[in-house]
């Protein structure tokens, strides 16, 4: 095949390896969008987590670019952003968090296609495990925040599934 035909030179794998990179380019890209349409989540913030993702993209094909570094500035996105929640509340709200919470479950795909990834026998590294939960869990907060600083109420989810305990 021409390169110039070629969008990805892994996509005849038959291993998730090459899902799993798609994945966290379309994440990536979601990403990105995201960060043209927030009001008050900081653009760099999303930006940044960009850059991130595609780090993560290589992490199991060449060598891991996550470090704890990156935790820890997860770790300072997830407190600047922190809202209080004592149940689910269903995706929506504000334009800009319904698009949160559109990369908010990709992010999950991404975790899904990590696993596919194990069960195959490639060896994934323990960090990207614990950088994607944690991103999803980020973005979430996210969506509250933006919810919240346009005054947008959150729609209780009474699961007929799992208790929910308002305290």
């Amino acid at each position: 095949m021409q390169m110039k035909y070629c969008a990805y030179s892994y996509l005849d794998e038959s291993s998730s390896l090459c899902d799993y990179e798609v994945a966290t380019d379309k994440l990536a890209s979601l990403a990105a969008l995201c960060a043209h349409y927030v009001k008050v989540i900081d653009s760099d913030d999303l930006q940044l987590l960009t850059s991130m993702i595609y780090h993560a993209n290589g992490s199991i094909r060449g060598n891991c670019a996550i470090t704890q570094e990156d935790m820890q500035q997860l770790e300072r996105l997830y407190e600047k952003y922190y809202v209080e929640m004592k149940c689910f509340v269903l995706p929506g709200g504000s334009l800009q968090a319904c698009w949160l919470h559109t990369l908010r479950t990709e992010t999950k795909v991404v975790i899904r296609c990590l696993n596919a990834v194990k069960q195959e026998g490639i060896p994934v590294n323990p960090i990207l495990w614990d950088f994607m939960n944690f991103l999803s869990n980020i973005i979430f907060m996210m969506c509250l925040y933006e919810n919240q600083q346009a005054d947008t109420e959150e729609i209780v989810f009474e699961s007929k599934s799992y208790a929910c305990t308002k305290s």
